[in-house]
């Protein structure tokens, strides 16, 4: 990595299901206009962005940019959380979801995003830490986790290949409608409160927003020093969940006598009778076979540019 500049942007070609490529032009563009220098590096594979943003830390940058969706929001917020140093983190949303700028109030419009990074001062926001599975040394998230039903959504939504955005959770969410999951049985310990309930959905929300459109976390504040987890507190049938999923879009679920939450201002551990939890961090699969998970809260963790 050729250092030229103090601000590093880490861009997914691939975000978007391939759209992002068509962003580049205006990124350098909005920097230059700005005179404002700029490295910018693109990822080629699954995780490379953990590394890049771990090797431009420890090189020094003074701010690194995640241009991507909430996967690359997430890899580069991983790398930079891994180095001893804490460079500031900015963020261009031009990905397929852009949950967790949703929630952070960071605007599409590439100008606009450039503006904030090179005009505002960079706040501390808390972030999550899963173990679990194939995060079995930790992976952090600044959006939020999710298990059962939701994670199941993301997947599908993933793995169409030309169908973006809104579009794709609502059609995956139809798909996995058709093919409701079992509850899971499941012990889970929340700072010092243990419960024992079957459910087929737990979120993990640091973030309000995820799936494109869905209110997960209708409560949370990226910056309160707690988790919100808010979980379905019995197993639904399938009307149950159809009646429940209208309520995610306007974030009013909690006022239904099926959704609870709890706040999480330590540790989060969650145990299945049977090795079936599907869970994901920021929309990245975790799993789809975990018996147990844990979740630490790391408050003020990571200094982020954002409209307050």
């Amino acid at each position: 990595m050729k250092k030229t500049s103090n601000i590093l942007c880490i861009l997914n070609p691939n975000a978007s299901k391939g759209q992002a490529i068509t962003k580049v032009d205006k990124i350098k563009e909005s920097f230059r206009k700005r005179n404002q220098s700029v490295d910018i590096i693109f990822t080629s594979q699954r995780k490379q962005a953990i590394t890049l943003a771990l090797q431009g830390a420890d090189e020094g940058y003074d701010v690194i940019i995640a241009a991507g969706g909430d996967g690359t929001v997430n890899e580069v917020a991983n790398g930079i959380l891994k180095s001893d140093k804490s460079p500031s983190f900015g963020i261009i949303p031009i990905g397929r979801g852009n949950d967790f700028a949703y929630t952070a109030n960071i605007p599409c419009d590439v100008d606009k995003a450039v503006d904030l990074i090179l005009s505002s001062p960079a706040t501390d926001i808390d972030v999550g830490l899963l173990y679990g599975k194939d995060a079995a040394d930790g992976r952090f998230f600044i959006n939020g986790a999710g298990i059962g039903f939701e994670p199941e959504v993301n997947f599908k939504a993933s793995s169409y290949k030309h169908i973006n955005g809104v579009t794709s959770y609502l059609l995956a969410f139809l798909h996995c409608f058709c093919f409701i999951p079992k509850p899971y049985d499941i012990e889970m310990r929340v700072d010092d409160k243990n419960i024992n309930l079957k459910t087929q959905q737990i979120s993990i929300c640091n973030g309000r927003r995820m799936g494109g459109a869905f209110i997960m976390g209708p409560r949370a504040i990226i910056n309160d020093g707690k988790l919100d987890v808010v979980y379905a507190n019995r197993p639904l049938k399938r009307l149950k969940i159809t009646r429940l999923a209208l309520r995610f879009f306007s974030g009013t679920q909690l006022k239904s006598k099926y959704m609870d939450m709890l706040n999480a201002e330590s540790v989060v551990d969650i145990k299945s009778a049977r090795a079936e939890m599907k869970i994901h961090v920021d929309g990245e699969e975790i799993s789809r076979d975990a018996a147990f998970c844990r979740i630490e809260m790391v408050k003020k963790g990571l200094r982020l540019f954002y409209n307050r």
